[in-house]
């Protein structure tokens, strides 16, 4: 069967899925994040880098770990690390023109809060495209690729995971969707993520792609 014909919710990340990897918004957001750390556990920004890393690896998130370890408010680090100068992403018109034609419920699943979404949106020209936002904030401030918050997804908007397909461009967030029986593809951005494995992953991976637009192109014309 062909995917425009089986799957009837499309889940996608943002963050290097709906715009390109290579934007700059993700140097800026690790910029932030350290300095977040060295000011506020009053360490250097060289051993502050090393922490941001090591929870990230750990935890999923660095926050994850920040609020694990040290009690961090998450409200507080999310809105001082998204301060971020947005006028570098840009919206990709063909990725646009196939997102509008697939037929289904469209639904965000981000590691980050629902203003970076918003605002990212809005440089992206898809603001209000989107059915359903399912942010850090909703998951509890559990991130992927925790199993959790995908089962709490799958409940919350009622999706059957037989015939929903997720996006992402890293491979172990996946691992936990295709566990639950979503349809996965992963999007490979063509850089090494420190956190991924994507070995390990590769069994779980229904689709891989490095252009997202040409993808869902031949999603739309039944190619795949």
């Amino acid at each position: 069967m062909k995917l425009r014909e089986k799957i009837n919710t499309w889940i996608f990340d943002l963050d290097n899925t709906l715009y390109s990897a290579d934007s700059g918004i993700f140097q800026q957001v690790h910029k932030l994040m350290g300095e977040f750390i060295s000011n506020n556990l009053n360490m250097d920004m060289t051993e502050a880098k090393k922490l941001q890393t090591k929870y990230y690896k750990q935890h999923g998130t660095t926050l994850r770990g920040l609020m694990d370890n040290h009690g961090i408010d998450p409200d507080h680090f999310l809105d001082e690390v998204h301060r971020l100068d947005y006028s570098i992403v840009d919206s990709n018109k063909m990725l646009n023109q196939e997102l509008q034609k697939l037929e289904g419920r469209k639904i965000i699943y981000t590691n980050a809060n629902k203003k970076h979404v918003i605002d990212v949106l809005d440089r992206i020209d898809l603001t209000d495209f989107f059915d359903e936002i399912f942010d850090i904030k909703m998951a509890n401030y559990i991130p992927k690729p925790e199993l959790k918050p995908y089962e709490q997804i799958i409940d919350l908007f009622n999706i059957n995971p037989g015939t929903s397909a997720m996006f992402d461009d890293i491979a172990k967030n996946l691992v936990p969707a295709k566990k639950v029986n979503f349809t996965s593809v992963w999007i490979d951005a063509g850089y090494e993520n420190f956190s991924d494995d994507v070995e390990a992953s590769k069994e779980y991976l229904d689709f891989q792609t490095r252009d997202l637009s040409l993808f869902l192109k031949d999603v739309n014309e039944g190619k795949l």
